[in-house]
């Protein structure tokens, strides 16, 4: 399935190779259709299934935008960890469990902010909810991008010298 995945994105990659490597290439498709996903979700969750101004879910009573959004993060958390971990951070030595473990810290961290600038550029720029969404997730990628790479998918440096596992980043 790896394969598959990485030679459907790698067709699209020669146009660009001047301006960015493969690798970087791959995250940026991966974490598009990510985002791509969420936003999806996001409008149909919005749109469609919560229809009201206010949710009752047990004994809580949610916005509509906020119901949306954890349906939004139900979905696509699980999707973009898989597709991090075995297609794009292949090469990282970090075990699995400490991978998932900051991931859904990072995903914390990333749930919080949406929140906060979902509900502002909503509720007080008065910007429609999807599109506060698209605003939002591009607002949010560069973060993820750099914690990833660096903290959640690290590689460990050699002594001395660089690791030459990944010479692309």
């Amino acid at each position: 399935m790896r394969n598959a995945i990485l030679a459907f994105i790698d067709f699209f990659h020669p146009p660009f190779k001047k301006y960015i490597s493969q690798h970087n290439f791959r995250y940026l498709v991966t974490g598009g259709s990510s985002a791509a996903l969420g936003i999806l979700v996001y409008t149909i969750a919005f749109k469609y299934i919560f229809t009201q101004p206010e949710i009752k879910i047990l004994n809580m009573v949610l916005k509509r935008d906020t119901a949306a959004l954890i349906v939004d993060f139900a979905v696509v958390i699980p999707y973009s960890f898989l597709m991090n971990r075995y297609v794009i951070f292949t090469h990282s030595e970090v075990r699995g469990r400490t991978q998932l473990l900051r991931f859904l810290n990072l995903n914390f961290i990333n749930i919080l902010l949406t929140t906060v600038l979902l509900k502002f550029f909503a509720e007080i720029l008065h910007i429609y909810p999807t599109v506060s969404r698209v605003i939002v997730t591009v607002l949010i990628a560069g973060f993820s991008y750099l914690y990833q790479h660096y903290f959640t998918f690290s590689v460990k440096k050699l002594k001395g010298r660089e690791n030459k596992s990944n010479p692309q980043i």
